[in-house]
């Protein structure tokens, strides 16, 4: 995960204050911190031109448990109403935080809730019910999730309390259902079906209820509920690839379509940059079009990249979806197998973000940082602008796990909240920053 490339832009060269800033890794350049991010209205992104938008740092924050904060950050979530954010713990100290986004120009951070350093939490997600969170246990060998009260019973957000837990099994990922007390975990090993589904009524006594999809290394599940549909990701086993779900009976998703990735060409005969198949990492609807957006994760060589499937739009289906757009990090290049270049060019995790007429997504594409793609023509996906998210580096001391990443940025999961136009990111060096989308005419 080594430094070797200039992470600017075309627009990474900013004017802050009056003052030209340039360099390897640009700091600090963020808008006033005594302003609230303000809501566009649609009119007003009709008008904008895609290509002129770029990411405008609001602020940055390290959180911690221990003085100084030594890094690793990983996955983060939103609260539906923008005031909160959570952010996991991989590589190190272990536990969850809770950041305060009320003014997300100047972050705070509320609580930090320690774990065991041999049970990482690395995702974390918070349920529809104001006050409750979620927290995977990625043990070695044991574990699969908590239940976080901040507020919903006899918790706070500056006090919060595990109320509710699951021992058996393992999670990489869990998805909340977003309007019902259900929740989906990922089976991340080979020999087990894909997911399980969570009644979680009580929070206090979650109880399985179920266990579906093909035998494999489920990575991701997501859910529209406004179509009442469920894709999981899988990574390796028995089958690779996409599986699309009717979720209207939540409890017990049925088939509708799958994408064999097994059945198409292998990144390991492609080269950097043409479309291929292999570890379906995390998948995404269009909010507005019948389309859906795929990552895919490689360890090390030809890095993968991010597809567009038809699944209704024109002649895709959610029985046959059909890939029609591809896309790598702007700076793709081959990835050496040594632990410190492992990832880098991978996109990551990303999200999706509608803008008046078009559709955008933002990507913590890794040792890109945070990456503006423009989807609009789902033919043609292509990056906008890019952030390199390696911002205050000098305030954190790694610790030994963290170190062997080689160097920042290491942008672990963007995620983009419509209520306040919203858009964080966390990094598993530099930790957890927000943006807002700017535009240059």
């Amino acid at each position: 995960m080594t430094s070797s490339w200039d992470p600017r832009t075309r627009r990474r060269v900013l004017e802050c204050s009056g003052t030209i800033l340039t360099g390897t890794f640009l700091a600090g350049c963020s808008t006033s911190k005594d302003k609230d991010v303000k809501k566009r209205t649609t009119t007003e992104k009709e008008r904008v031109d895609p290509s002129q938008l770029s990411l405008q740092k609001l602020d940055q924050i390290q959180p911690s448990g221990q003085s100084p904060p030594s890094g690793g950050y990983s996955e983060t979530d939103v609260r539906a109403d923008g005031q909160y954010a959570v952010l996991g713990t991989k590589w190190g100290i272990s536990g969850s935080y809770l950041v305060d986004l009320n003014d997300p120009g100047s972050l705070k951070q509320v609580h930090y809730l320690g774990n065991s350093n041999d049970a990482p939490n690395i995702d974390v997600k918070f349920d529809y019910r104001n006050g409750l969170y979620y927290r995977n246990i990625e043990r070695t060998w044991s574990g699969n999730f908590e239940i976080v009260d901040y507020g919903y019973d006899t918790g706070t957000p500056e006090t919060p309390k595990i109320i509710g837990s699951i021992s058996e099994g393992k999670s990489h990922n869990v998805t909340p259902h977003p309007t019902k007390p259900i929740l989906y975990t990922v089976n991340y090993e080979l020999e087990t079906d894909g997911f399980d589904v969570y009644d979680i009524t009580d929070p206090i006594t979650p109880r399985k209820v179920g266990q579906h999809g093909p035998k494999g290394a489920c990575h991701h599940i997501k859910v529209d509920p406004n179509r009442e549909l469920l894709c999981a990701s899988f990574q390796g086993g028995q089958f690779v690839g996409i599986v699309i779900y009717d979720a209207s009976n939540q409890r017990k998703p049925v088939e509708v379509g799958r994408f064999d990735y097994k059945k198409h060409k292998s990144y390991s005969t492609a080269q950097v940059g043409e479309e291929a198949f292999g570890a379906a990492h995390r998948s995404y609807f269009d909010p507005r079009r019948d389309l859906l957006v795929v990552g895919d994760e490689r360890l090390a060589g030809v890095p993968g990249g991010k597809h567009v499937f038809d699944i209704g739009w024109k002649e895709g289906s959610l029985k046959n979806p059909k890939p029609i757009g591809f896309t790598v990090s702007p700076n793709a290049r081959r990835m050496k197998d040594d632990y410190a270049n492992r990832f880098d060019w991978t996109g990551h995790h990303f999200d999706i973000v509608p803008w008046g007429e078009a559709t955008l997504l933002v990507s913590a594409d890794w040792h890109e940082g945070a990456v503006l793609y423009d989807i609009t023509d789902p033919t043609n996906p292509h990056s906008i602008d890019r952030y390199p998210t390696a911002d205050s580096m000098e305030e954190v001391t790694p610790n030994d796990k963290v170190s062997l990443l080689g160097e920042p940025p290491m942008a672990w999961k963007a995620a983009y909240n419509a209520k306040r136009d919203l858009i964080v990111v966390s990094d598993s060096f530099t930790g957890f920053y927000t943006f807002e989308l700017m535009s240059e005419t």
